[in-house]
């Protein structure tokens, strides 16, 4: 009896396999061993040593990365100079994100205004402008202002007119009761238009 054939795509499918195992033992890094750097390489090494660092990596994914043993990522952070870089670097962080925000603070500025000339929806124009009032310290009226102020400009605080309306005739106080409605129901809907625009 004869053996049995592969067939050709498991032979592929083989074949790929040893040479994916094959160039994954080239390329191993052996976190053990000590690599041997020219001297041209080592300020190299250790900037990128100090930018991992600050970015949160630990010393294995640091050896990983950079391709030298976990001893020698050791020595390097270990070293003074490299210690000093990392405490002034961890100073001047704030600062420079700070100076990084303030550069987008103007775009973000640009970017309102833009929207703000550009749109035809008047619900974005007006959000862009408000938004834009707000950063230049000029708050918008919350709800509960608006709602003071429409409720103040609804109440009649002058008791003699009220006074003057009881003595008119019946036909002047439904006159005038249905100007109060009138007024109640325009400003509600005015209302209602401010809810929906923000």
């Amino acid at each position: 009896m004869t053996p049995r054939r592969i067939s050709q795509p498991d032979q592929r499918a083989a074949d790929a396999k040893r040479q994916r195992a094959s160039i994954r033992r080239k390329y191993k890094i052996d976190l053990n061993k000590r690599r041997n750097l020219l001297p041209g390489e080592i300020p190299h090494v250790i900037d990128t040593l100090i930018v991992l660092k600050l970015a949160g990596y630990s010393n294995i994914q640091m050896g990983k990365v950079i391709g030298i043993s976990r001893g020698q990522v050791r020595e390097f952070l270990a070293s003074e100079i490299v210690q000093e870089r990392l405490v002034e670097l961890r100073q001047a962080l704030p600062q420079a994100a700070l100076n990084l925000l303030q550069g987008y603070m103007v775009e973000a500025v640009q970017a309102l205004v833009d929207v703000m000339r550009r749109t035809d929806d008047d619900k974005y124009i007006l959000q862009a402008a408000g938004e834009i009032l707000d950063r230049a310290g000029l708050p918008k009226a919350s709800r509960t202002e608006r709602h003071n102020v429409n409720e103040e400009k609804t109440t009649f605080t002058d008791d003699s007119m009220v006074e003057r309306l009881r003595e008119m005739p019946v036909e002047v106080q439904e006159q005038a009761a249905q100007m109060i409605e009138q007024l109640e129901a325009l400003l509600s809907d005015v209302k209602e238009g401010d809810a929906e625009a923000e």
